[in-house]
């Protein structure tokens, strides 16, 4: 099969990908470009965008490939956790988390999740402006805590998330290539990651200690500890347990968080979804606070969130680096050129997507045989797939039937929400929103919700 090929070199071309490198992507999956190449002075990148060629490097050919020198560069800061550890060792520590997520325990994960939602919901005031973005970290790190330390950081949330702040900036920093390029800089920025990560190993030892204490704790952290290799004799080392402890802290808010920060502001510029969503959950619940059960029949919530993760991947890019030469298609990639893949681009290319920078969530509700399996990878895949994927999708969806059920979120007018695409697919600045009480029972929602309607409903002709 011949892919399509826009090759592109030269200072200018390296300054508008690095001004906007969100939008620079996007635009080569908007006009159904299959493989951008970059030439720099002593640097070769490739951004892949067909899903077919997507699948040869993240799953074929994954050998091939390990994980950009960007995460390397980060190592101060995350350790050898799961994001940055490569090879053998990335295969046994991950055989190890692997049963934290297994389904039997995503049900008593699930109900976390449903009581912490719910007693947010309870602190929320009627007519109140909340910055949504924040609300949604604050709520996804208590619950990070809950199911993986058994511990409530609702009190100690600010200082927590401040560190976990830090620690993201530094990344954000080890990876500028200014840093790399400089070593007195780099030096510096990696004793600052070095400092942000022991604040954070402070609350972590604790933890570890306090389950040391207690063995009969049954959590994440807990099964880590007691997680063996396959010859029943190697477990995880208190270095790589504070490393995957981090690794999961981190991941395990950030990304869940942004992907429902992005929901509530699209579900405020739908009124049509917003008040279909509302009428399945009146439905589906009828008045009852959601349960884990009831994801299977939350089929429009569920497709809801797909929808915003289709538009608004928290994992905008993924990056490798060629070990060995490497025949992208028909195009010969050098040995240690790196190689960029954009869920983000791929996910708003309109040759999978009907409609494609529409926000339209019946999508996943039809089938749609033709479009290839990797035009929509928000959580990866192959071997480095998310380790939290199913987590993250049931946490979406009960946190926002939790939510919803109960409160009408208006985007407060005037503000102009912008994407910041840094470690994750942040927005730029806070989203405001209007809280709005929901009152009355079930039966009495449908009528009020229809007045407020302003859409007609749409489907995908």
């Amino acid at each position: 099969m011949s892919y399509s090929v826009e090759a592109k070199s030269g200072l200018r071309e390296l300054l508008k990908f690095r001004r906007d490198p969100l939008a620079y992507m996007a635009e080569a999956g908007r006009r159904s470009i299959d493989i951008r190449s970059f030439r720099f002075p002593g640097r070769r990148l490739f951004q892949v965008n067909h899903p077919d060629l997507i699948h040869d490097v993240l799953v074929t050919h994954d050998w091939n490939f390990v994980k950009g020198d960007g995460l390397h560069a980060s190592k101060p800061v995350l350790g050898q956790g799961l994001l940055t550890s490569e090879g053998e060792l990335h295969r046994r520590q991950r055989r190890m988390v692997q049963p934290a997520f297994h389904s039997t325990r995503l049900v008593g994960y699930g109900e976390t999740m449903v009581a912490c939602a719910s007693e947010a919901a309870d602190e929320w005031h009627d007519g109140a402006c909340i910055a949504i973005d924040q609300e949604m970290m604050r709520l996804t790190l208590r619950i990070v805590g809950k199911t993986l330390f058994s511990a409530d950081l609702k009190r100690n949330a600010a200082g927590v998330g401040a560190s976990l702040t830090r620690a993201l900036d530094l990344f954000l920093k080890l990876n500028h290539p200014l840093t790399r390029a400089v070593p007195p800089l780099r030096k510096r920025m990696e004793g600052k990651g070095r400092q942000v990560r022991r604040e954070i190993e402070a609350v972590l030892r604790r933890v570890i200690d306090e389950h040391r204490a207690h063995p009969e704790t049954d959590d994440m952290l807990a099964m880590m500890m007691h997680a063996h290799d396959d010859s029943n004799t190697g477990y995880m080392s208190d270095e790589l347990l504070l490393d995957e402890s981090l690794t999961l802290f981190l991941a395990g808010h950030e990304t869940t968080a942004n992907a429902l920060a992005w929901t509530w502001h699209l579900l405020g510029q739908h009124p049509r979804v917003e008040y279909r969503l509302r009428a399945e959950l009146d439905s589906v619940l009828q008045g009852n606070t959601p349960e884990p059960a009831d994801m299977q029949k939350l089929v429009y919530t569920a497709s809801v969130f797909r929808e915003a993760l289709r538009l608004y991947p928290p994992a905008w890019v993924i990056g490798r680096e060629a070990v060995t030469d490497y025949q992208l298609g028909n195009v010969p990639v050098p040995a240690g050129s790196t190689l960029l893949l954009s869920p983000y681009a791929t996910q708003r290319d309109p040759r999978w997507w009907r409609r494609a920078e529409e926000f339209v969530p019946e999508r996943w509700m039809e089938e749609d045989a033709d479009r290839p399996r990797f035009a929509f990878y928000p959580f990866g895949a192959g071997t480095r797939v998310c380790i939290g994927e199913h987590f993250a999708q049931m946490e979406g969806v009960l946190l926002l039937a939790t939510l919803a059920q109960r409160w009408k979120l208006h985007p407060v007018p005037g503000q102009h929400v912008d994407t910041w695409p840094q470690i994750t697919l942040r927005p730029r600045n806070p989203i405001l929103m209007q809280l709005e009480r929901r009152t009355g029972n079930p039966s009495t929602h449908a009528q009020a919700d229809a007045g407020e309607m302003r859409e007609p409903v749409v489907t995908l002709n």
